[in-house]
């Protein structure tokens, strides 16, 4: 064979090696920037992990708390196509009524826990039974997420207050009265929590922007225990106190109960809004400000397939046997659901 013959061999391979690379660049050049809770950043992975195998999509996930997560969109104006949210309600009362989102899916529910590792005081002795008056005890130094950024931390609160119901004590709460304003309503059967104004850690209780920056508090021994979402702390390897229904705001039949305690947040553009406390629910939007549309379509599609649920329920996750829209819900919603 000729040398000019080996020549144009030579560029013809080089030029489909190439073109492939330059193609398949071009496919990972398709981002979906997805702003969401820090409890769901396992689910987000797992979805992206997909969406890049089968489509090309690279998901690009910035974990955060929920009410920062809306906050990017609402009052630093960053664009994002997919927001996912540990509480379905911050959507539908920091985004519709500016025209930020139209719609949001609830899909998902968690409940609260009570997490520690071998390290902590009592850690052989505590249960779902004494867990309060463990937390209570001198010297134990808890945790919780900073309530105006994340819904780990309003949720928090709102456990000690059904607790200070359920048990007939107001002790769960003097935990707090170094950190936010307790008042009794109804006659005392009704608890508001005034968290606009959340004070810095105490020597008995500690405030970080996300439930998951706790994580590190309690494997250092810094913390002692920490209110977690459930996944949260089975992922992380956590040991964990599974508490009442009547407090873990997990059982959508007990939301009359939950309701009698309200936290007041800091919400869109530094306004006061008020959350009652209500059973955990999840829920994901496109926004309005969404620039690939149709790849977040492509997200929320995997995400109601079998396969999306099959990972929300191995990350941690209670899938809604049935997920339903708040707002207008768009044509291709509606036909993913009713498929």
């Amino acid at each position: 064979m000729k040398r000019w013959t080996y020549a144009a061999i030579t560029i013809v391979i080089v030029v489909a090696a190439a073109v492939g690379f330059w193609t398949w660049k071009a496919k990972q050049t398709r981002k979906l920037i997805v702003f969401h809770a820090g409890s769901l950043t396992k689910v987000v992975e797992d979805l992206g992990a997909v969406l890049s195998e089968e489509y090309g999509i690279r998901v690009v996930n910035e974990p955060s708390g929920s009410v920062d997560a809306v906050r990017k969109v609402t009052d630093l104006g960053r664009p994002c196509d997919v927001l996912m949210v540990a509480d379905y309600r911050l959507v539908r009362d920091m985004m519709f009524n500016g025209g930020y989102a139209n719609w949001v899916l609830v899909l998902a529910s968690n409940e609260m826990v009570v997490a520690y590792t071998d390290k902590s005081p009592y850690a052989e002795e505590i249960n779902s039974e004494n867990w309060l008056e463990i937390l209570l005890r001198d010297k134990v130094r808890v945790g919780f997420a900073n309530p105006n950024r994340d819904p780990c931390g309003y949720r928090a609160l709102m456990v000690l207050a059904l607790a200070s119901i359920h048990y007939g004590t107001e002790e769960p709460l003097r935990m707090l009265e170094d950190h936010a304003s307790i008042t009794y309503t109804n006659n005392g059967t009704s608890v508001l929590i005034d968290a606009t104004e959340l004070q810095p850690d105490s020597a008995k209780v500690f405030v970080r922007d996300k439930s998951v920056d706790l994580v590190l508090l309690l494997e250092t021994g810094v913390l002692d225990y920490a209110f977690e979402y459930r996944n949260v702390a089975q992922a992380k390897g956590l040991k964990f106190v599974e508490l009442p229904d009547e407090v873990n705001l997990a059982n959508p039949d007990m939301d009359d109960l939950y309701s009698k305690v309200a936290v007041e947040i800091v919400g869109a553009g530094g306004s006061t809004q008020t959350l009652s406390g209500s059973s955990i629910a999840y829920g994901v939007t496109v926004p309005n400000c969404a620039v690939h549309q149709n790849d977040a379509v492509r997200f929320v599609e995997l995400l109601l397939s079998d396969g999306g649920r099959q990972i929300l329920t191995e990350d941690g996750f209670r899938p809604m046997e049935t997920p339903f829209v708040i707002g207008a819900s768009p044509q291709w919603l509606e036909e993913l659901i009713e498929g």
